[in-house]
C-alpha cells in the first residue's frame, strides 16, 4: 500500500527587501538634518533620534510596516521597558526594536545595561 503525503503546501509571502540607496530622498534628508544640527552645535541623542526616526519610518513604509515611537516592550514578570521605537506589521507584531544612541555613548556599555534590565 503506497504512502500518500497528506500535508498541505504552505505558501509564505515573499520577503520584501528594502530598496535603500545613498541617493534615496529619505537618506539625503537624514544627512541634511544631521548637518543642520551640527551647524547649530547640537549633537545630543534627541536631535540624532528625530532625524533617524524620519528615515526609519520611511524604510518601514517601504516594507508595508509602521514605525511606532515610544514602543512599550513587555517583559514577563517585570515592568515594561519603553524603547525609542519598533517596526510593526498590521498585527502589531514587532519586527525590530530601535533604541537611539549618540556618538558620545559607549554602545557596548549601553547594550549591557539594557540586557541587565531583563
Amino acid at each position: 500500500m503506497p504512502c500518500h503525503d497528506q500535508t498541505a503546501l504552505i505558501k509564505y509571502p515573499e520577503v520584501n527587501l528594502l530598496a535603500l540607496k545613498p541617493t534615496h530622498k529619505a537618506v539625503i534628508g537624514y544627512y541634511d538634518a544631521l548637518r543642520r544640527f551640527e551647524k547649530l552645535g547640537v549633537k545630543h541623542e534627541g536631535a540624532v533620534r528625530s532625524a533617524f526616526q524620519v528615515l526609519l519610518d520611511d524604510c518601514a513604509r517601504q516594507l508595508g510596516r509602521k514605525l511606532v515611537p515610544e514602543y512599550p516592550y513587555h517583559r514577563r514578570g517585570q515592568k515594561p521597558l519603553r524603547v525609542d521605537g519598533a517596526i510593526v506589521d498590521e498585527f502589531n507584531l514587532a519586527h525590530g526594536l530601535w533604541e537611539a544612541k549618540d556618538t558620545a555613548d559607549d554602545l557596548e556599555k549601553e547594550v549591557k545595561a539594557k540586557f541587565a534590565l531583563g
